[in-house]
């Protein structure tokens, strides 16, 4: 894995526009931290740097989600308890409240993450929405915290406009689907359910590119046929209807948040033939991505 599939992230700067909408990101991305490498990762400006030994405290919210791996957080003070982080797992972090978080040398972890402000944010706080007694979450099904978090990264890679605006917008989607959890640790997912949700993480990378999907299974360690009936079994789908899904969700959302030709949007998602892409969208969504695009309402649909 290069280090470019490593590690993803922009801190972006806020303008009137941003600040007006009342919830706006102001960094967000991944990292994936194989076992035993150092923690937490170089490259991060200097506010937002922070050393196990002594913890941080940061002026916005942060939204973490743990896909694979785990790992330990303390919140609160000193004497904060240290509570277990798992594969699935989201974790806020709360302006001004002092924290520490680290995967397992045995394990590490894959990390999403989106920082947040703005007065909406300020509101959900104030009204006790979200506490820092209570900032481990454990949802029964992360299918859509997944799907948000790859869309976030896609735009955080290629939104042309309003980057912080349109995050802020799929944070507060992420945040009604946080709620929906419990703040106990999640009961231990038998190994069928795990290795289902580390496909459905592998599944949604890179959406671009080819999936070898006999290679995944290897990686997983499971046969590819023992893979392919675990998978439909626990979702209802193949694996590739799954894909392919992933991949036309993001075609939507780029035809309605971008200029980008149809062809371009085809490529971006994964289809080497514009026509084909056409034709499969057209099967799935019941209308051409043309006829998509200049749709009412204009609403971003994943």
């Amino acid at each position: 894995m290069n280090d470019a599939a490593k590690s993803f992230h922009r801190y972006l700067l806020a303008d009137s526009k941003d600040r007006d909408w009342g919830i706006y990101a102001t960094s967000a991305g991944y990292v994936n931290i194989e076992p035993g490498a150092p923690y937490p990762p170089a490259g991060h400006p200097k506010s937002h740097a922070f050393s196990w030994e002594e913890g941080r405290r940061l002026a916005e919210l942060q939204i973490h989600f743990i896909m694979r791996g785990g790992g330990v957080l303390e919140s609160g003070e000193a004497d904060a308890p240290v509570r277990r982080v798992s594969a699935g797992n989201v974790f806020l972090l709360f302006p001004g409240v002092w924290h520490r978080y680290m995967p397992s040398k045995q394990s590490g972890w894959f990390e999403y993450w989106i920082a947040l402000k703005g007065d909406n944010v300020d509101r959900l706080l104030e009204r006790g929405l979200f506490t820092p007694a209570e900032p481990l979450f454990a949802p029964p099904d992360t299918t859509a915290l997944l799907r948000l978090f790859t869309e976030a990264v896609a735009c955080l890679r290629h939104h042309p406009v309003g980057t912080s605006r349109v995050l802020g917008s799929l944070a507060t989607m992420i945040l009604a689907e946080v709620q929906t959890g419990t703040t106990a640790a999640a009961p231990a997912e038998n190994r069928t359910e795990h290795l289902v949700h580390e496909a459905k993480a592998m599944l949604g990378q890179h959406l671009a590119q080819e999936v070898d999907l006999a290679a995944m299974a290897r990686k997983l360690g499971v046969g590819y046929h023992w893979l392919r009936r675990a998978f439909k079994q626990e979702t209802g789908q193949s694996l590739h209807q799954y894909r392919l899904q992933l991949r036309l969700s993001r075609a939507k959302v780029l035809l309605k948040t971008t200029e980008t030709s149809v062809e371009q949007i085809a490529g971006q998602t994964g289809f080497a033939d514009p026509y084909y892409f056409s034709q499969i969208f057209k099967r799935k969504s019941g209308c051409t991505p043309t006829s998509w695009r200049k749709s009412d309402p204009p609403h971003i649909a994943i």
